[in-house]
This record gives C-alpha cells, structure tokens and sequence, in this order.
C-alpha cells in the first residue's frame, strides 16, 4: 500500500534544491517514482544532487546513494529522465526491491519558484509525471488526491504538514513537542497559567505558543482531518475545555492524560454536565497513549506520538503486559 501522501520534510528537500541553486550550483532533483519489493523509502521521497556532490535528502536510505551521485556528477542530465535500480543487477541495492526514479535538473523545471512558494505558505500540492513522455506538471491538492500511479501518470501528492495542538506545558508536552517536531509536525501549544509558561523550556522562536483558553485556542486553529489534538494538563478545568471543542470538529486524533479511573470520571462529567453523546466520546483516545508500561515522561511522550502515527497511518496496535 502507497503513502496517502509526502510529508513536508520532501517538501523541504525541494526547497534546500532551490537554495543550492541560487548559490550558483548546477542541481538535479531525483524523486522516488515507484518501487517494487523492499524499499526503504516511499513514493515521492526526493533527493536534491548537486554537480559538486553537495546533497541533501535520500531516495535508498543509503543503498544507492553514492553510485547516483558520482553518475549525476560524471555525466550531469540535461533534460528529465528516469532511471532504474535493481537489486538483480545493481550490487548497491541488496534488499532485494527496485526502484524507478525521475532525475530532473532544475534549470528544466517550469515554474519552480511559484511551486515552492506555495509549499512554503502550507499549500499542498500535486505533481503529475506523465509516462513515457515525461511530462510533468503541479497543481493545488483537492480532497481525495493522494500519491499513485493511473492511466499513465504518476501523481504524488505533497501535503502541507499535519500539525498537533497541545495544551498544557508540563514536562510530558515538552517532550511531545520535542518528538513531534523530529517527525515533521507543525505544533502549537496553549499554556493559560503564567508559571507553567514561564518554565517552559523553548523560546518563542522555537515554538508557536499561545495563551488562549483551551477551548478558544482549539476553535481559532480550526482543527480537520489532519489534527490532532492533546489536552495534557491532567487539569479538568482546562483540558475537559479543549476536549469539548475538539470533539465537535474533525481532528484525527484526540487524545486525554489520566488513568482509566480519570477517563471514566471525565466521560460521565461530559456527559452528565455538558450533554456530551457516548458517539463523541468515543472518539477520545484516553488514556492516551499505546500502554509501555511506563511513568516515565519522555517514553510517554513515545507512546503518544506512535498511537497518533498508527491512527493516520490507519493501523490498529496494542499492547499487553507480561507478567
């Protein structure tokens, strides 16, 4: 099964393409079109190659890299082309997969910095190689695109970023934020108490922060289907605010801190006070997390994101513990 979509760190490497470029380098963007069997990268992964072996981004997880390199820097491509790699006749590939790359030097693409403009403003995109003729154009996602291959073309789809909504600063959404921002989300953090926003750890540089209430904070994000929501404070006065109005949009994933004794209190105070239905609570993913056995924060924080990616990803996991 494909990728719905590209995440925005490909996006980026299309971007830092760009950056090498105007620094005055010859540069060729290798995109993952396909690939058969093992591989450790999806469709649409990217890798930007300039003709000084400068590179940013992969398309092998280290199998071919080198071996694309030095042919891109011996015999720098003039035009779009595609080239394949086999674990049956290319040494550098041992996992056994194939993949099918598009090289694009970026001197032929048309309309590049308009492209990438949007990609930085948030705005998902759709880029079409047509086969055989190679002919390749972009345009703004609408629902129901997503990465694939049909009558011909090739589509991929890159998204603007997921983005995850945390309320609370205590030392578990500090480490939520930490992993979050590895794995390329945008995040936001709403911290109404002066104090816990004093102590935390990044600067407002680093970090969108707001100091709504919870409940206002979730509505001026207007949450959809690539949001989720984290009410982390282990304070019903606050996060069953954030719940509230997250259970009433279309967020992905919302997910509450507390034992199941806490997730049962909360579910019949939202019921019984706040007319909440059994249909809405159920969407709550509480307590939050795939269960580690843990009490330590960060690997809480572990647990929470790799629910969240599972729920995307649309997989189901659990656990049990051993005795």
């Amino acid at each position: 099964m494909e990728p719905r979509s590209v995440m925005q760190r490909e996006a980026k490497t299309i971007e830092d393409a760009v950056s090498m470029k105007l620094a005055g380098e010859r540069v060729v963007l290798a995109t993952v079109l396909k690939t058969w069997g093992s591989s450790p990268r999806p469709i649409g992964a990217v890798m930007a190659i300039s003709e000084s072996r400068k590179f940013v981004g992969s398309v092998s997880g280290g199998c071919i890299e080198d071996e694309l390199i030095s042919l891109i820097q011996n015999e720098f491509p003039t035009e779009a082309a595609l080239i394949e790699y086999s674990s049956e006749t290319t040494r550098t590939l041992p996992c056994g997969g194939t993949l099918l790359l598009l090289l694009e030097p970026l001197d032929s693409m048309s309309a590049l910095d308009d492209m990438v403009k949007q990609l930085k403003n948030g705005i998902s995109l759709v880029r079409s190689v047509k086969v055989p003729a190679l002919e390749i154009t972009w345009r703004p996602a609408i629902d129901g695109d997503k990465t694939g291959f049909s009558s011909a073309t090739y589509e991929i789809l890159y998204e603007r970023s997921w983005q995850i909504l945390i309320v609370g600063m205590g030392e578990l959404s500090q480490w939520v934020y930490q992993i979050a921002n590895l794995m390329d989300y945008e995040v936001k953090v709403c911290e109404p108490r002066e104090d816990y926003r004093e102590s935390w750890p990044f600067s407002e540089g680093e970090s969108k922060i707001y100091t709504d209430y919870p409940d206002d904070f979730v509505r001026l994000a207007k949450p959809d289907r690539q949001t989720c929501v984290l009410a982390l404070t282990h304070d019903p006065k606050i996060d069953d605010m954030a719940i509230m109005e997250a259970l009433i949009t279309d967020a992905f994933y919302i997910g509450a801190l507390g034992s199941k004794r806490t997730t049962y209190n909360r579910a019949d105070r939202l019921k019984t006070h706040f007319g909440m239905e059994d249909k809405d609570i159920r969407r709550l993913h509480a307590p939050i997390g795939v269960d580690l056995n843990t009490r330590k924060p960060q690997e809480i924080a572990l647990s929470i994101i790799t629910e969240i990616t599972a729920v995307r990803n649309r997989v189901e996991i659990s656990s049990s513990r051993l005795e």
